[in-house]
């Protein structure tokens, strides 16, 4: 069975751990922020995010896109935890 919103739901809810991903952000780091109410509120904002479309947009490009994500309500957050290179 074919069931488009649940679909929808399912990658709404894996939005902000695939641009974490591309983003390349270390979760253990970012877990530790504010002893992970950093993450909560992240995670909020993720989900009530007036960017959805153009969140998928570009985590859809492909090849992925080369800049940041500037509408994302969390990109200072993300970039503050970066992995170490």
């Amino acid at each position: 069975m074919d069931w488009p919103m649940f679909r929808s739901v399912e990658r709404q809810a894996r939005r902000m751990a695939d641009v974490m991903e591309r983003l390349d952000v270390d979760t253990s780091k970012l877990v530790r922020v504010r002893v992970g109410e950093a993450f909560a509120e992240a995670r909020t904002k993720c989900l009530q995010c007036a960017n959805a479309r153009e969140c998928l947009l570009w985590l859809d490009a492909d090849p992925p896109g080369g800049e940041d994500p500037l509408f994302c309500p969390n990109l200072d957050l993300f970039r503050d935890c970066k992995k170490a290179r």
